[in-house]
């Protein structure tokens, strides 16, 4: 029986610090969200995401602290809300 050959990755198999699979825009970068800027204002420091579906008890708490904008059951392309000029993004 043939052995096939194996060579493992730099690093013994150890990810050197590099992280591995999909990000996305809004990823986590030292430990925050990065924010859009509203293109009304250009501020992103009243800009919330925008959650859609049926909420949870948790989701109407967030909402009620201003934490996220609940967008209803019918999804927009919008996913963002900005609470200073009331518009979604």
């Amino acid at each position: 029986m043939e052995r096939t050959h194996y060579e493992p990755s730099p690093g013994n198999g150890r990810n050197n610090g590099r992280t591995h699979g999909h990000r996305t825009a809004s990823a986590k970068r030292n430990g925050k969200r990065r924010v859009p800027v509203c293109p009304r204002c250009r501020e992103n420091d009243q800009v919330i995401p925008i959650l859609y579906g049926f909420p949870t008890h948790d989701a109407f708490l967030k909402a009620d602290r201003g934490e996220v904008y609940l967008g209803g059951c019918e999804i927009t392309p919008y996913s963002h809300y900005c609470k200073r000029d009331d518009r979604e993004f």
